[in-house]
């Protein structure tokens, strides 16, 4: 796990900052190294925080590379590389998994911007408390705009452990991305990257739970880096890979290839909700805000209240984001029947959903009509929705305020949950979501 910071994602210099979350691993094979003798102490010497390892390579004076796939590891000493085969290992077998089998595009070519070749270059940086990918050349090498990139890893940091496994198919699926959109929105990154990383290790807890906490926020509202939420909104990949594409991961790696920026190699267009567009229409007539609406039904099927009808396990035995403890839906508010009416809190930005919890006492009537109050504004709409369902074969319905109006009828344990969720009117360009929020009152009455 890693934190992803952007320096203007549309400048040549955008940079993914990670911070370390996930452990790596100091054992690994044994082997021979490729590089020259370290006659000059550099890999001795305190690397200055801000170096740039492709063109400093003197503090790296060690290689190991695969005879399998393009990659070399670069490391500081001897006694670093059992650890630097370790890496390589990792990497191999992330390699043939997300690039073999997932068909994500594969790291292109550097032609010697970085390192000694044209090989991808891993950096172990002892001490550099982090994990980064950059791309190590401001020029654009494929014809859709695909850049060359380098990983930073401390397999030495705070989390030391077992996990580098974890770890490496995570970094390595910004590379992949790189080598598709370097300048697509920036939950994309980390949402994807998150996605992929539970095919090698563990589903991040903290991160589903803090993308649970805020409904209210826009899906893909990047928040730089101040929670996990970015990280937990893989979440909906989950969702699209099981509502829409029958347990196939391959479509995340299909979704980064239809964002690649055409006619302009460095305009996000198409961007990430094109891309999801584009592969719902193909597949079954929906589109990105179809999948809004569902998500925000689905998403209240995790954690306690899984039950087994909406999100798929993996066949790896390791724990996932829908089920995990910590994937449980925040609740906005609680309101008894009585109330004549209710105002969410937080307020829901842009697609982004509020849950307001309803409940039945003896005496309440058995059903209550329901309606909004909130501003008019042109460029929006409000769609509620009403869970769980009430027999076992619904998980909940659209209530149809067409007529300003609709009837809510509560289960037998009386109780509904309110899904409000605000949507644009117009095309969505996640570029341009800012942070507006969007006040809304539930009126009550028998």
């Amino acid at each position: 796990m890693s934190v992803r910071s952007i320096f203007g994602f549309f400048t040549s210099f955008l940079m993914i900052l990670l911070v370390l979350t996930t452990a790596c691993s100091e054992n690994g094979d044994n082997g021979n190294n490729s590089g020259d003798d370290d006659s000059n102490g550099w890999g001795s010497k305190t690397i200055p925080s801000d170096t740039n390892p492709c063109k400093n390579p003197e503090y790296w004076p060690y290689q190991v590379s695969s005879d399998v796939r393009p990659v070399m590891v670069h490391y500081r000493t001897l006694e670093e590389e059992n650890v630097a085969l370790r890496a390589l290992k990792d990497i191999e077998s992330v390699w043939k998994i997300e690039v073999d089998d997932l068909q994500f595009t594969p790291p292109p070519s550097d032609n010697g911007y970085c390192g000694p070749d044209g090989l991808f270059d891993i950096f172990l940086w002892n001490g550099i408390g982090g994990c980064s990918v950059d791309v190590s050349t401001d020029t654009i090498v494929t014809s859709w705009g695909g850049r060359p990139s380098f990983m930073i890893i401390d397999p030495w940091g705070p989390y030391g452990g077992d996990l580098l496994y974890g770890l490496a198919g995570h970094e390595f699926n910004h590379a992949c991305q790189a080598a598709d959109d370097w300048y697509e929105i920036g939950i994309a990154f980390e949402m994807t990257s998150t996605y992929i990383e539970q095919l090698f290790t563990a589903g991040c807890s903290y991160c589903v739970e803090d993308f649970q906490l805020r409904p209210e926020w826009s899906l893909f509202r990047y928040d730089d880096y101040h929670t996990w939420y970015m990280y937990g909104a893989a979440l909906y990949l989950h969702y699209l890979r099981d509502h829409d594409f029958a347990g196939d991961d391959h479509f995340a790696s299909e979704l980064w290839k239809r964002s690649r920026n055409t006619p302009v190699l460095t305009v996000n267009k198409p961007n990430f909700v094109d891309a999801v567009d584009s592969l719902l229409q193909e597949k079954n007539g929906s589109d990105f805000i179809d999948s809004a609406i569902g998500f925000a039904r689905w998403r209240y099927y995790t954690g306690s209240r899984d039950d087994g009808k909406h999100f798929l396990p993996w066949t790896e035995d390791k724990s996932q984001l829908p089920f995990l403890p910590e994937a449980d839906i925040r609740i906005n508010l609680r309101a008894s029947a009585k109330a004549k009416s209710v105002s969410p809190s937080p307020q829901p930005m842009l697609v982004g959903s509020a849950y307001i919890q309803i409940y039945r006492e003896n005496g309440d009537p058995e059903t209550l009509s329901i309606s909004l109050d909130a501003p008019y504004d042109p460029q929006i709409r409000w769609v509620v929705q009403a869970v769980p369902g009430l027999d076992e074969e619904s998980d909940g319905e659209l209530l149809d305020l067409s007529q300003g109006s609709a009837i809510l009828r509560f289960t037998e344990e009386g109780e509904r949950t309110l899904i409000l969720t605000v949507l644009p009117t117009s095309e969505y360009n996640p570029d341009e979501q800012d942070e507006t929020r969007y006040p809304v009152t539930v009126l009550l009455n028998p």
